[in-house]
């Protein structure tokens, strides 16, 4: 297998002896396709291009319609991709383009009514419509096209209006300032009926606050308790000591001596004596009437005898005087005990009407705990009715204040740059089209000459061709170093040939 040839670069000469060559019909080429070109660019309708910036922002925090008590707000700190492409695609929404295009009068006038005529429009207004992000701002840029520069200006424009409304309308929640204040007024009303069912129920059982008056009443029941256990203990204590007092009253004497005084019997001995000189008289008398063994005598006798021993034994007889007194101690017990008696009395009345107190406090707390479910019920519906009020409330006005700055058109997008009027024509830009169309029509007319020498050369038959002809082709050397650079071109050019006639398919 033979290796392909390498191509070579043509040298500048030999380019320009191609150009030399078929000067004529490159110059038709390029004088026919840069005439194509500036006729063009000539005949080409002016292109009116304007713009506008709109920059987004979250400086308004969006809403959320919830009965919950979470956050009222959503707040963002910072935009992200997906807010400015979300906004992006607001602007070209079908919808969106359709209601300007309708508004602006893009479709035929004599097909207005015609659907299709309207779906071309969107169509050419979609094409015509550049809107895109510029980096790392929070801006989109949309730019429209149109032969018209009033009406460009006119569908920017329509298109800004109807975006900040539709944006208004997607972010916002339409009807929500009505649907609080129904529920406000409903919360109201039940508000209202709660209190009022409080208040009936209070007046009927005697409450005014369940909870602290349950706290007083079990505060003040444990206080009479323990004060009548107490007094149940000082009633025992008393008592004992009643009994104890008693006892020693018993023991103790009423009075006592004071004084004690031994004498002796004066009174008797005297009497005895008087009673015997009257005897020893008697018997006397008696025996000078009687004898001695008369029984008269004898009973005297025996008289004085009785008394004579009488009054030996009064004389050996002493008496005792002894002074008595209150005994002290005994009164004072008495004293103890009365005193006692009096302060156990005390106390079984302290006792009993502790006692009452207590058992008063108990029925009052059972009374108060058979109204606990009542009364909690109709306090836990009060205050639901109350959170619910003052939270429907809350949202209402913040629906309010929602409505109030939609109508303002207060967003969170805002047009930094409004679409003016352009008086230039964006396209077409005549000096760049010329020099690019002189460029071309250049490069076509050296690919047209280069394609025509090929032709040539390729049509000719190699072993007809003389060797003497070959400096026919160019101009001949006028001096040997040219003769031999113009042979070296040559055979390079051959070669090149060669290898583009290998490399060539058929229909080349």
């Amino acid at each position: 297998m033979s290796p392909a040839p390498t191509a070579h670069p043509i040298p500048p000469q030999r380019l320009s002896a191609v150009v030399y060559r078929h000067r004529r019909l490159a110059l038709i080429t390029f004088s026919v396709v840069f005439a194509c070109i500036v006729i063009g660019t000539l005949l080409m309708p002016k292109q009116y291009e304007t713009s506008m910036k709109v920059l987004v922002k979250n400086d308004r925090a969006d809403a959320l319609v919830s009965a919950g008590q979470t956050s009222d707000t959503a707040y963002r700190s910072e935009l992200t991709d997906v807010q400015i492409n979300s906004e992006i695609e607001l602007l070209t929404s079908n919808n969106l383009l359709q209601n300007v295009a309708a508004m602006c009068g893009l479709a035929h006038a004599e097909a207005a009514g015609d659907s299709v005529a309207l779906e071309r429009a969107v169509r050419r207004l979609r094409s015509d419509l550049s809107v895109s992000a510029v980096r790392r701002t929070n801006i989109i840029t949309a730019s429209y096209v149109d032969t018209d520069p009033h009406r460009a200006k006119t569908v920017l424009t329509a298109l800004t209006e109807l975006y900040v409304a539709e944006h208004l309308r997607l972010h916002g929640a339409p009807g929500t300032y009505d649907f609080f204040q129904t529920q406000v007024e409903r919360f109201q009303e039940e508000l209202k009926n709660a209190e009022e069912s409080l208040a009936a129920f209070r007046h009927d059982k005697n409450i005014d606050l369940l909870a602290q008056e349950k706290d007083v009443a079990l505060q003040k029941a444990a206080e009479a308790e323990s004060a009548m256990l107490q007094a149940e203990a000082a009633v025992g204590e008393y008592t004992q000591r009643i009994a104890d007092t008693r006892r020693q009253l018993g023991q103790a004497p009423s009075r006592m001596v004071t004084q004690s005084r031994t004498l002796s019997n004066p009174y008797s001995a005297q009497s005895l004596q008087t009673m015997l000189a009257e005897l020893q008289n008697r018997r006397s008398a008696l025996l000078a009437k009687f004898r001695p063994d008369d029984r008269l005598v004898q009973e005297v006798e025996q008289e004085v005898a009785d008394t004579q021993a009488a009054l030996e034994h009064a004389k050996t007889l002493t008496g005792l005087e002894e002074a008595t007194d209150v005994n002290p101690v005994h009164q004072a017990l008495e004293l103890d005990l009365a005193k006692q008696g009096t302060e156990l009395a005390g106390q079984q009345s302290r006792r009993n009407a502790l006692a009452q107190q207590a058992a008063s406090y108990r029925r009052q707390l059972a009374r108060l705990a058979d109204a606990t479910a009542a009364y909690d019920d109709l306090v836990r519906k009060r205050n639901e009715a109350a959170d619910n009020y003052a939270l429907y409330s809350k949202k209402m006005e913040e629906a309010r204040i929602a409505d109030s700055l939609d109508r303002q058109k207060i967003s969170n997008v805002a047009i930094a740059e409004s679409p003016i009027e352009p008086h230039l024509p964006s396209s077409p830009n005549v000096g760049l089209n010329l020099a690019l169309g002189l460029l071309f029509a250049g490069c076509l007319g050296l690919g047209v000459a280069l394609t025509a020498e090929y032709v040539s050369n390729g049509r000719r038959p190699p072993e007809t061709a003389p060797a003497e002809t070959e400096p026919a082709e160019t101009a001949p050397p006028k001096t040997g170093v040219q003769s031999e650079a113009f042979q070296r071109a040559l055979m390079e050019l051959r070669a090149l040939r060669k290898a583009r006639s290998v490399n060539l398919p058929p229909s080349c």
